[in-house]
């Protein structure tokens, strides 16, 4: 059984004027317990934004 089981998680957010602004789309992985993981990506492809979501602030 998986430690962490993320399904299809989008996330956007939207400025003053309404504009939509995708900081993560579609994303889906497992994660088995005792795994090390690592995020990798430029800045601002939504690593922060992921973690904030499993975190519980997102």
């Amino acid at each position: 059984m998986a430690y962490i089981d993320l399904r299809q998680m989008s996330r956007m957010f939207f400025d003053m004027a309404h504009r939509v602004t995708h900081a993560n789309t579609d994303i889906s992985f497992k994660v088995e317990q005792g795994s090390v993981v690592v995020i990798l990506g430029p800045s601002g492809a939504g690593k922060s934004t992921l973690l904030n979501i499993l975190g519980g602030m997102g």
